[in-house]
């Protein structure tokens, strides 16, 4: 590996330290993995095994349950060092003492990691995480494998198949996650357990035979009534989407840490071999063409690890970073295969060959990179959607001036000027606030309607405990409450999954909410009640409509919506890009743009506010940002002008995806019924 100059500002002494005592293990223990893991008798049991009595297997796993209990960044290391001799080592590795092990040591009971994480940590059992199926991938509201609880046999039967798992033939345990309620969504109605591969109904249907990484065992799965005691529920019953969604920001910066071990290899032979084949008398890394190769290798490898360490660094501090995470993957990963490929070109023929270099091998297991954990295309989406947020919670720093300095109290009742109605039905329940250095405060939702008050309710359905502080933030927008809830900084105890998944989606924790809120500990219900703005009605004339009202209202954006307004607007070529253009596409889905923004908003004021007027005329709307087919648009309307000569008045309108991002703003002039 090439020394950097700021290795010691990037890493601790004791991060150093410890990369140079795992890479001299590795070589020492196991730089022959790579020549024998393609050996049907290789010996999975004593690899994991070797790791685990090295202390590898348990690094973020605490010491009481045999595990090496250091900070994320060795984990890291670990991996980079195993990638840049085998990566498919590296696979195996963190398909068992991650992916699998993880969820048991955050979500587990003490039974459970007694028993399923003590011998993970020790290496002395190998695990696996099982999620896709051969319909499910990146979006797992398709997931079909299912657990009924069974009354008469006091366990759940799972049945389904799970496909390219990792570990999945060699595993002693799998965490699998399956459908427990059907009449929700996915994500209220999944759950995780720990199964073991000896029990019956279990059955691997096949190992798949890979481009690359050799030698793992990448698994289709099956249950057949495969029967799951009671105590092997992994967390709470229809947790699962939260087990699941909990570590992916990690996961991510592992992958990115492999591909980093991925490359420095080729990279580090690059060099090596550039300086001693020689051409026209010269070596051959006297002649650009080459020598800027290297260059870029360089570049390439220098900002994959900073934008790895970035993250490590946030995570370890229990910074949400999302971003930060996704942006290391997708690059490292990226730039992996690159590197590979950029160190065959250098070396021709002895790079192509198997005889002399492994690159052809490194080339192939680096392509992996940008599928798994997130292909590449989901994770440019997710990159996007943050920075879309983060540039509405910019925008917010107007308001944000005004209502900061707000006391916590008047905050706190001010909740209910953010609760969505339209997504409460149904809904019936006592959500308990409880803040270790503030009061207590109790919220109701029923028929609809939200009420907030001071104190402690007995029996809640739901209870949120955080501190003052990380809750405030969450109120002004600063911080994604999502994101708190996956870093811990926010708890919320509940046994009703449902309703956790629509609280997320029943208020909107932004500044606008707090505007107009004094200063004050002491709020009524009827105060809440009366700082809500005036609707409009149906059928109000001009001279009933007052400068300042406004009304608000939803619709869901279909794909048939954005067909029909793309043929209306006389542009319906899905392959267009530009955003000039009616409508384009995003992974195969259409969104909308120009001309479709300003269909859609005409549909909310004509179709949703009908009480506007009839004619909506002289629009402008301004492209902010995608609005996908499925989205839930919300439209907030204000009159502005009145010009009671021409019957008009003019409203000013912004338009709001499910994030509380402005994706379309403008104004229309409207012309009300007259009166009678």
């Amino acid at each position: 590996m090439t020394k950097m100059n700021d290795e010691e500002l990037l890493y601790t002494k004791d991060e150093l330290q410890f990369r140079s005592k795992v890479r001299e293990w590795i070589q020492k223990e196991l730089a022959s993995i790579a020549d024998n893991i393609t050996d049907p008798e290789f010996d999975y049991r004593g690899y994991f095994k070797k790791l685990g009595d090295y202390g590898l297997s348990g690094l973020l796993i605490p010491k009481k349950y045999g595990g090496s209990e250091r900070p994320f960044m060795y984990q890291l290391i670990a991996g980079e060092e195993l990638s840049a001799v085998c990566p498919s080592a590296t696979m195996m590795f963190g398909a068992s003492c991650t992916l699998s092990a993880i969820p048991i040591l955050r979500f587990g009971t003490e039974e459970q990691k007694q028993k399923y994480l003590v011998p993970l940590a020790k290496g002395e059992k190998i695990g696996s995480l099982a999620i896709t199926e051969p319909k499910v991938g990146s979006d797992t509201a398709g997931m079909v494998t299912n657990a009924k609880w069974d009354d008469n046999e006091e366990c759940w039967i799972l049945n389904g198949e799970k496909r390219y798992i990792s570990n999945g033939s060699i595993a002693d345990q799998i965490v699998v996650f399956a459908i427990t309620d059907s009449t929700v969504d996915s994500k209220s109605g999944m759950s995780a357990f720990i199964i073991e591969t000896s029990w019956e109904g279990f059955k691997v249907e096949k190992d798949f035979d890979l481009m690359g990484r050799e030698g793992v065992r990448v698994s289709h799965i099956s249950f057949n009534n495969l029967k799951v005691p009671k105590d092997n529920l992994l967390g709470k019953e229809n947790q699962g989407f939260l087990i699941l969604m909990n570590e992916l920001d990690s996961e991510r910066v592992g992958i990115a840490a492999e591909a980093l071990g991925c490359m420095r290899t080729p990279f580090e032979i690059a060099v090596q071999y550039s300086q001693e084949r020689e051409q026209f008398g010269v070596p051959i890394s006297r002649f650009e063409g080459v020598s800027f190769k290297i260059a870029d290798m360089a570049m390439k490898m220098r900002a994959a690890r900073l934008l790895l360490i970035s993250a490590a660094r946030m995570i370890q501090h229990d910074i949400p970073c999302t971003k930060e995470a996704t942006i290391a993957k997708l690059y490292a990963s990226e730039v992996s295969v690159e590197c590979c490929d950029l160190a065959i070109q250098i070396c021709g023929g002895a790079g192509y060959v198997k005889d002399y270099y492994p690159l052809e091998r490194f080339y192939r297991d680096a392509r992996l990179g940008t599928i798994g954990g997130g292909t590449s295309e989901v994770l440019r989406y997710l990159i996007q959607r943050e920075v879309y947020i983060e540039s509405r919670r910019g925008s917010d720093s107007e308001i944000l001036s005004d209502v900061e300095n707000l006391d916590f109290n008047s905050m706190m009742a001010a909740i209910p000027n953010g609760f969505r109605p339209d997504r409460a039905e149904g809904v019936s329940a006592v959500i308990s606030f409880s803040f270790d250095n503030s009061d207590s405060w109790s919220l109701r939702i029923e028929n609809q309607t939200c009420t907030i008050e001071k104190g402690r309710t007995d029996d809640p359905n739901m209870t949120v405990r955080t501190d003052s502080s990380t809750w405030r933030d969450i109120l002004l927008g600063k911080l994604d409450a999502m994101q708190a809830m996956m870093t811990e900084k926010v708890v919320i105890d509940t046994d009703d999954m449902e309703l956790l998944m629509k609280f997320a989606r029943m208020f909107r924790f932004t500044p606008e909410m707090l505007q107009g809120i004094s200063s004050s500990s002491e709020h009524t219900k009827d105060n809440q009640e009366a700082s809500k703005p005036a609707k409009f009605k149906l059928g109000k004339s001009l001279d009933e409509i007052e400068i300042g009202e406004k009304a608000e209202s939803t619709m869901v954006v279909s794909d048939e919506h954005i067909r029909l307004y793309a043929q209306m607007s006389g542009d319906y070529n899905a392959l267009h890009m530009d955003d000039e253009y009616a409508a384009t596409t995003i992974f195969g889905r259409r969104i909308a743009h120009g001309p479709i923004g300003g269909a859609l908003v005409a549909r909310v004021i004509g179709t949703q506010l009908p009480g506007l007027g009839t004619l909506a005329f002289n629009m402008k709307v301004n492209f902010k940002a995608p609005v996908y087919p499925g989205d839930e648009i919300r439209a907030v309307v204000e009159v502005t002008e009145k010009e009671p000569e021409n019957n008009l008045c003019r409203l000013k309108f912004d338009v709001y995806n499910e994030d509380g991002i402005v994706v379309m703003d403008g104004y229309a002039n409207v012309m009300p019924p007259l009166k009678d």
